[in-house]
C-alpha cells in the first residue's frame, strides 16, 4: 500500500532583532489519508535564532513504513530550504541527554566510597514533474539532497490543495482551512516529497533559513497526524536561554532519584513521565539541559567533576566539546572528510566577535560568490567541516561565548496542541544533564548482605534493601534509563564523564 504522509511548517516573515517576538517560525504536523495507520509519535527540532536570521531544523519520527513522505512549508519570501545532517541530531540529541551516576556509598562505615549537513540544491532534470493548474504557479523546481521540491503561489482558496492531491500529496479536507489561510496571509509554499526509488531511511532532517529573528513555533500545526500524546524535543540556540510562555514548567523531584545497584539502573525515567503528566495536565515542557558556552567549551558538574567527555560512534578518542563532537560524528557518519575542523573549534571558547557569513541570503557558504566579511567578525566557513555546516549556520549572527544550548522535552497530549509555543528569555540559570541519585536501592549486592550501607554524608536511612521505596516498587524503579532514551531513537555516541 502506498502510504503519503504530509507535514506542514509554518515560516515567518522576517521581524524584528530582538526576543520575544510572537510571529511562527516553523513545526511540524503530519497528514495521512484515514486508511493509513502511519502516526507522528515525536518530534524533534533545532532552533537557533540571532538578529541576522532564524533557522529551524525539522525531524519527524513516525509509527509506520511510508513510500513516500511529503511536507508542504507555508514560507514568506527570502526563505531557502536546506538538508541538514544526521550528525546535528545525533550529537545533540546524546550530549544533552540526562545521564545517573549512582551515589557514593559506604560498607559498615568505611570512609572510602564506591559507586560507580551535506546540501545540494539545482535544477532538476529528473524525476516525475510537478505540474501546476491554472490557479497555482509553480515558482521553482529543484531537488535537495533526496527531496524533490518546488515552490509555489496562489492566491485562490482551496487552489493548492487540489494541486497537492493531483500531484500525489495525499490532502484530507480538513487541512484546507489551514492551508488557506496562510494562502490570505500572502504565503508562498515549498513542496517536497522523496525522489521516487529513494528509501525511507534516506529521509534527511529538513533546515529552513530565513532572515531576522522569531522564535514562536505554532503548537496548532503538530495536531494533525499525531495520536493521543506527541513527543516533542527542543534544542534551542541563542544568546539567551530559551522558555516556553504559556506552558508549567515541569520538575524532577531530585531527592527521590534513585539508584539500583542490582538492575544498575535508576527510577529517572519513570519520575521524568510522572512529572511531565503531573504539571498542569501535560501541558509543561521540562527542561533538562541548559548552558552557556557549552558548544565549544568543556563543561563539569558535580556528579562528573573532572569535565564530561564524549566518545562518538566509529572512535575511541574521547572529545570534551559538543562541536569536537558534531565534527567527530559526521566524520564517522561519512558526511564529511574535514579531519582538522575540530582544531579551529578550539579557539572559539572565549570568542567574542561576531560569527557572519560572507554570502548573499540563500547561497550556500561553499559557494564561489560568497565575499569576505567584515574586519572584527568570525567568517562562518570557518565553523564548517567541508559540506557539514549546521554549526556554521547556526552561529550566523552569534558570539561564540555567549551562546546558551537549550533542550526542552515535552509529552504533550492532544488537547495541549491548542495553543502556539512562544519562546522568550527564561532564567538564565545553568541546568546539568549529569545527575547523582541521592537514594541507593540494593546496595547490599556491592557490599554484601550482611553490612550497614551509608551514602557519603548521609543516613543510613537514604538506602533502602528489598521493600519499597517512597511508593514505588522496585520493578517500576528497574526501568532503565537507557531504555527511555532508546525509545527517543538509537544512539550514535555517548557522553560520558572523565
Amino acid at each position: 500500500m502506498r502510504l503519503r504522509l504530509l507535514a506542514f511548517l509554518a515560516l515567518a516573515a522576517p521581524a524584528a532583532t530582538l526576543l520575544p517576538l510572537r510571529e511562527a517560525l516553523a513545526c511540524g504536523g503530519c497528514f495521512a489519508p484515514p486508511t493509513e495507520t502511519t502516526v507522528v509519535n515525536a518530534h524533534r527540532m533545532v532552533l537557533s535564532v540571532s538578529p541576522v536570521q532564524s533557522v529551524l531544523w525539522d525531524q519527524i519520527q513516525y509509527a509506520g513504513d511510508p513510500s513516500e513522505f511529503a511536507w508542504v512549508l507555508p514560507v514568506k519570501r527570502g526563505a531557502t530550504l536546506e538538508v541538514g545532517s544526521d550528525a546535528w541530531f545525533e550529537t545533540l540529541d546524546a550530549a544533552t541527554s540526562v545521564r545517573i551516576t549512582a551515589p557514593n556509598i559506604n560498607c559498615g562505615g568505611s570512609g572510602g566510597g564506591c559507586g560507580a549537513l551535506a546540501r545540494s540544491a539545482s535544477d532538476s532534470a529528473g524525476g516525475e514533474a510537478f505540474g501546476g493548474n491554472e490557479q497555482v504557479t509553480v515558482l521553482h523546481r529543484g531537488t535537495v539532497g533526496p527531496y524533490e521540491t518546488a515552490t509555489l503561489a496562489t492566491d485562490a482558496p482551496g487552489a493548492l490543495n487540489r494541486w497537492l492531491d493531483d500531484n500525489g500529496f495525499g490532502v484530507d479536507d480538513s487541512t484546507q482551512p489551514v492551508i488557506d489561510a496562510y494562502v490570505r496571509e500572502n504565503f508562498d509554499f515549498i513542496a517536497l516529497k522523496l525522489q521516487p526509488g529513494k528509501d525511507v531511511k534516506e529521509m534527511k532532517p529538513v533546515r529552513v533559513v530565513i532572515p531576522g529573528a522569531s522564535a514562536a513555533l505554532p503548537l496548532r500545526m503538530v495536531a494533525a497526524g499525531t495520536g493521543a500524546n506527541v513527543a516533542i524535543t527542543l534544542f534551542t540556540i541563542s544568546e539567551s536561554r530559551l522558555a516556553p510562555e504559556g506552558f508549567a514548567a515541569a520538575a524532577i523531584p531530585h531527592d527521590l532519584l534513585a539508584w539500583d545497584f542490582a538492575a544498575q539502573d535508576s527510577n529517572y525515567g519513570e519520575l521524568r513521565e510522572k512529572a511531565l503528566a503531573a504539571a498542569d495536565g501535560g501541558r509543561a515542557f521540562l527542561t533538562p539541559y541548559a548552558q552557556q558556552g557549552s558548544l565549544f567549551s568543556p563543561v563539569s558538574s558535580s556528579a562528573a567533576p573532572f569535565g564530561v567527555q564524549y566518545t562518538t560512534s566509529g572512535s575511541t578518542t574521547p572529545v570534551d566539546t559538543i562541536a569536537a563532537a558534531f565534527a567527530q560524528q559526521g566524520l564517522a557518519n561519512g558526511e564529511t572528510q574535514d579531519t582538522a575542523c575540530a582544531v579551529r573549534f578550539a579557539g572559539l571558547a572565549a570568542e567574542g566577535r561576531v560569527v557572519a557569513s560572507p554570502c548573499p541570503a540563500g547561497v550556500p557558504l561553499s559557494d564561489p560568490s560568497c565575499g569576505e566579511v567584515p574586519s572584527g567578525q568570525i567568517d562562518a566557513r570557518e565553523l564548517a567541516c567541508g559540506p557539514l555546516d549546521d554549526l556554521a549556520v547556526a552561529m550566523i549572527g552569534l558570539h561564540p561565548k555567549d551562546v546558551w544550548l537549550t533542550r526542552l522535552e515535552a509529552n504533550l497530549p492532544r488537547a495541549a496542541l491548542d495553543t502556539d509555543l512562544v519562546l522568550s528569555p527564561g532564567p538564565q540559570a545553568r541546568v546539568d544533564n549529569w545527575l547523582r541519585a541521592r537514594v541507593s536501592v540494593r546496595a547490599q549486592v556491592v557490599c554484601g548482605a550482611a553490612t550497614p550501607v551509608t551514602l557519603d554524608g548521609d543516613r543510613a536511612s537514604r538506602s533502602r534493601g528489598q521493600g519499597t521505596l517512597v511508593g514505588v516498587t522496585l520493578g517500576a524503579l528497574a526501568l532503565a534509563l537507557a531504555a527511555a532514551v532508546a525509545r527517543r531513537g538509537a544512539r550514535r555516541f555517548a557522553s560520558r564523564p572523565a
